[in-house]
């Protein structure tokens, strides 16, 4: 495999084989058997349980994209050019809250873009709407400003544009329930040109920010942006509407609306049969979701459903694939059904809704309920051991945790890594946003990453089930099913002997834009390395290459009467009679013997005739090693594995590595000078 994503280590041919022996055997010109135990290229070994990281869910936070409780900015465009000016306070704000929250929400306000006559003390009056343009307004300045800094601070948003402004939610001017006078904020424009080009000019940014936007709320209509109360809050403009979002914004984007009667509008789907309809990935009805800020405020969720069992059905497998979520609320002291608001109701309908993001905010005694509340739920590991409040923050969204490892712990660089990884998502819904899997192997000065996703099937590699938006949450605690990643990978070359430490990265992969990757929740300090932005699963020893010997080597070699024959002190006649040091003899050397069998020689325990000269006599400016082929100042089982791959043609050896590997002086490089090299390895013969 080319050596590509390496830091560190050598970039060299692959060695042929697991063994100096075999690589001598893929010479083809050579009538040679391998040994059946020996290990061949890109074999893969036996794997083994390891258990170096813990398997169970920790109980902490665990911050990852696209999901969580969020903060809400609210952010006042105009028609002018202030508007980076006066949202530098909320780029304050968003790196306050970068420390506890990966998820912001922006609702932003555009009224003054439209026809308005607001009184009160922001009283603005326009006597036409505007579009948005760069010449005479910066807004697309300022939100690009915006996705800027989450980008920066590895933040996400859900974003929702609306024309109501401070967000207020005044339709009218008039007295409110406390008998304080208020004045209109909600000033859609007259003209639906000017929002469709409102949405062409701000899709056009947050299109370049797929990274950093987990869901475009498709807001516009009405108080809040949440599409009631409001001429336009019908079938016609609903449709129109969603359309023009799907259509500026990326395929890979979704657009929530805020009630499945709208989703009807626009798919044309009948509400009392929706439980029966599964929308086609692909399709354009595939990308439109749901935001609930009415939830669990009432039996409908404050009008959000008209038949919740249904509705919820449908949800199950839309938000699947969409993001789903939106405010908790207070209970309607008008329904008086039996209240939803609690968390033994929201664990089981949130796994069936997928729900995965909630403002921290609102409401806020509901939330505060939680915070003073121990959990006693269904999750035994939870139960007793935390608040309600932390239950519910831990399972917003995707939530992975590791729960076996598999691996191959022991291995030559000639064969093929090998690893299963058990995941399971205890999350309430999955991540949507693509992200790419890859695994690290990192030790020993070298830092190799395998993309999953491209990988070399002409080399043994091959992945499956690392697609992590495949790797669903239940519909309940107790219906979650273990997804098990496999890989197969091949090493890089040459890749010294050690250690390794072993982790899988699943991240954006996008150039130019952030990374986001996502932390396993397991117990323990040990498993996510936040330089490498990966996830620790366990370690994995190379080995050097072993020679073994080949019965039918031993067959060649032995006399007439079946006897092997002796090798102590010659020359072997061929390839088949270089062994293993452990299984040579303890004899003499005709000169200095290494302490170890590595048999390996330092350029100064040998005779000067050992020194390489050139052409005309001169000795080279380096002194060398006759059959040292790499030039390290060692002559091992590295230099049979060039000089095989010079003789094959998969790599050609310079002019002064040809000198060293043609030990016998010939002219010529080939198995002749394999076997004297393998000879002097073991101990055989010295090469002269």
């Amino acid at each position: 495999m080319k050596n590509t994503n390496m830091k560190g280590g050598l970039s060299v041919k692959k060695r042929l084989a697991a063994s100096g022996l075999s690589v001598c055997l893929a010479v083809s010109s050579l009538p040679i058997a391998v040994d059946a135990d020996d290990p061949k290229e890109h074999d893969v070994p036996e794997m083994k349980a390891v258990n170096e990281i813990s398997y169970k869910e920790t109980l902490a936070d665990t911050q990852n994209p696209y999901r969580g409780f969020y903060q809400a900015i609210e952010i006042n465009y105009t028609r002018d050019k202030n508007n980076c000016t006066a949202q530098k306070e909320k780029l304050d704000d968003i790196d306050a809250y970068a420390k506890d929250y990966k998820l912001l929400h922006f609702w932003i306000n555009l009224s003054d873009f439209s026809e308005q006559d607001m009184k009160g003390s922001n009283a603005t009056k326009h006597t036409s709407n505007a579009y948005i343009d760069s010449s005479t307004d910066d807004v697309e300045e300022a939100l690009t400003q915006l996705f800027e800094k989450l980008r920066a601070n590895g933040q996400t948003a859900v974003i929702r544009f609306s024309y109501d402004y401070d967000y207020a939610g005044v339709t009218k001017d008039g007295t409110d329930d406390d008998g304080n006078y208020q004045y209109r904020t909600v000033w859609e424009p007259t003209d639906d040109a000017y929002i469709f080009q409102h949405q062409e000019k701000v899709g056009a940014v947050v299109s370049k920010y797929t990274d950093v936007i987990g869901a475009v709320e498709c807001g516009i209509i009405g108080p809040w942006g949440e599409m009631h109360s409001s001429d336009r809050a019908n079938k016609t403009s609903v449709k129109k509407f969603v359309a023009k979002w799907l259509a500026v914004l990326p395929e890979d984007m979704t657009v929530n609306v805020r009630t499945p009667t709208q989703f009807c509008y626009y798919s044309d789907v009948k509400l009392d049969s929706i439980d029966r309809y599964i929308s086609a990935e692909g399709t354009d009805e595939y990308r439109v979701g749901l935001y609930n800020d009415g939830y669990l405020g009432s039996s409908s969720d404050l009008g959000t459903f008209e038949n919740r069992d249904k509705e919820i059905k449908w949800l199950t497998s839309q938000t699947a694939h969409t993001l789903y979520g939106g405010e908790l609320c207070a209970w309607d002291n008008n329904d008086k059904s039996a209240h939803l608001n609690n968390i033994a109701f929201l664990e089981k309908e949130a796994f069936k809704t997928h729900t995965a993001y909630l403002n921290v905010a609102w409401n806020d005694k509901v939330i505060n309920s939680f915070k003073s509340t121990k959990y006693s739920g269904t999750d035994t590991d939870y139960n007793g051991k935390t608040t309600e409040f932390e239950y519910l923050r831990n399972h917003l969204g995707y939530r992975f945790v590791v729960r076996d490892v598999k691996m191959t712990t022991e291995l030559s660089p000639a064969e093929n890594f090998a690893l299963d990884t058990t995941v399971e998502n205890v999350g309430f819904g999955n991540l949507i946003i693509d992200e790419k899997t890859s695994v690290i192997i990192k030790g020993n000065d070298l830092e190799k990453e395998f993309k999953l996703w491209d990988l070399n099937a002409s080399n043994g590699e091959k992945a499956q089930n690392y697609d992590a938006t495949k790797w669903y949450s239940g519909t309940s605690v107790t219906s979650r099913d273990n997804n098990v990643m496999h890989a197969e990978l091949d090493l890089p070359d040459d890749m010294p002997e050690g250690e390794y430490k072993v982790y899988i990265k699943i991240a954006n992969r996008d150039s130019g834009e952030g990374e986001y990757p996502i932390r396993f929740s397991n117990e323990g300090s040990n498993v996510y390395d936040s330089t490498l932005g990966a996830n620790f699963v366990g370690t994995v020893n190379v080995t050097e290459y072993k020679v073994r010997p080949s019965d039918s080597s031993k067959a060649e070699s032995s006399d007439s009467s079946g006897a092997e024959a002796s090798n102590s002190g010659s020359e072997p006649d061929s390839l088949h009679d270089i062994y293993e040091p452990d299984s040579l003899p303890d004899r003499s050397r005709p000169y200095n013997k290494p302490d170890s069998q590595n048999d390996i020689y330092e350029p100064d325990s040998l005779p000067d005739s050992r020194l390489e000269t050139d052409s005309s006599g001169i000795e080279p400016d380096v002194d060398v090693l006759i059959g040292d082929v790499d030039g390290n100042g060692k002559v091992n089982a590295v230099d049979i594995t060039k000089t095989a791959a010079h003789i094959k043609g998969l790599k050609h050896l310079d002019s002064y590595a040809k000198k060293r590997a043609d030990v016998d002086r010939s002219g010529r490089i080939n198995a002749g000078d394999i076997s004297k090299i393998a000879a002097h390895i073991k101990g055989l013969k010295r090469l002269s």
